[in-house]
């Protein structure tokens, strides 16, 4: 039974159809999964699944009372139909196939660490998945992530469809007339300052917003995942990993609210004016220092690889400069250049958790590069550790 873990979620694909023939057997392969991966949750991909019988279903209510958090994903018109008449859909999550979405013609407009941002028409953006992400996770922590924000009173956008892009997924935005911050400085060159005065005046809202233990992930998972990367690169001592996680425990809980991958391409600008999120995919609670520091990567670092800034927020590298300034200035409030290095230090370190796996991983680079990068970044954290 094919199957893979990802951040305590074990996913599993069933086969064609489950009846009275082979429900032992499935059962079996279910349970015995479950026993060696101890999942905090179960997913079941039923995209090739055509037949569920009364036997299947007592398979999925056994497995949804030993588990606790069981969700079904990828299920055919036909399955859904018998989830609903007995009243299963009503109990657990059940997500139908998502239709197919061609990318062909369609105009990038930004990209984040794990996914590209695509203009679908004047009214729908869709954000497509990274191949290495576990996409029916991803999808469904950013589904919960952002109703839970947008009840809090976070300006985030709710998606609207879940989508299937070749072997990848997305979802799909419905936003009227709205461009990404980005598209909006290059439209409007006059007005980056104003666009960037806004931009640090909505992180200063996310992060004066509070949210009640349990409602929302712990911020420091976002930069773990990063040193998870780092580690499996093999770039890094082992020593340094270890040391790397207690720097990111180190950032404390708080109960924050932090949006994970703050920048222009994942800020979108309404016709009225208003500010709104998406990528709700790392929503969490913890340090604000967590935010910054991945703003100050993606806009300070990413952004400064041969075309990274166009390619991450649809910007030039000499707008980003001075839209980074200007935010600078008014999130901190601060005027002088020494005092803007003195921050811009500062979250240089805060983010080398995020930089370092970057680094890893980043295919804008040559593996000689990579190394050579990889090897000064350790020095620099080392140097950090020791200070």
């Amino acid at each position: 039974m094919r199957h893979e873990i990802h951040d305590g979620a074990l996913t599993i694909c069933l086969g064609e159809r489950i009846d009275t023939n082979n429900a032992p057997s499935v059962e079996d392969d279910i349970s015995a999964l479950v026993d060696e991966l101890s999942p905090a949750c179960v997913v079941l991909d039923a995209t090739s699944l055509t037949y569920l019988s009364s036997a299947g279903l007592r398979i999925v209510m056994r497995l949804l009372k030993r588990c606790g958090e069981v969700r079904m994903v990828n299920v055919t018109p036909e399955v859904y139909e018998v989830l609903s008449m007995t009243g299963v859909s009503e109990i657990m999550s059940v997500s139908r196939t998502p239709r197919e979405q061609s990318l062909e013609g369609l105009r990038q407009i930004g990209a984040g660490a794990f996914g590209r941002v695509y203009r679908l028409d004047a009214e729908r953006v869709i954000k497509v998945y990274a191949p290495e992400v576990n996409p029916l996770d991803k999808i469904e922590r950013e589904r919960t992530s952002a109703r839970r924000a947008f009840i809090q009173g976070i300006p985030s956008a709710i998606p609207f469809e879940v989508v299937r892009v070749g072997r990848e997924h997305g979802i799909v935005y419905e936003l009227v007339d709205a461009r990404t911050l980005g598209e909006a400085v290059s439209a409007e060159p006059d007005r980056l300052d104003d666009y960037a005065t806004r931009m640090a005046d909505l992180l200063s809202q996310l992060h004066s917003t509070h949210f009640e233990a349990g409602q929302l992930p712990d911020a420091r998972g976002i930069f773990h995942g990063w040193v998870d990367v780092a580690e499996r690169s093999g770039l890094y001592a082992s020593r340094t990993i270890e040391l790397l996680r207690q720097f990111v425990d180190d950032f404390g809980e708080a109960d924050t609210f932090v949006h994970g991958d703050f920048h222009p391409a994942n800020i979108m600008v309404m016709p009225d004016g208003e500010l709104l999120l998406i990528d709700m995919g790392d929503a969490s609670v913890g340090s604000p220092d967590i935010d910054l520091a991945g703003t100050f990567h993606v806009l300070r670092i990413a952004a400064r690889r041969p075309g990274g800034a166009e390619r991450l927020t649809g910007m030039s590298s000499q707008a980003l400069d001075r839209l980074w300034e200007t935010f600078v200035r008014r999130y901190f409030g601060v005027e002088s250049p020494e005092e803007i290095e003195t921050i811009e230090r500062r979250l240089r370190t805060c983010a080398l958790p995020r930089t370092m796996g970057s680094t890893a991983r980043s295919k804008l680079i040559t593996d000689e590069v990579r190394m050579r990068q990889a090897h000064e970044l350790e020095r620099q954290f080392l140097a950090t550790c020791e200070a």
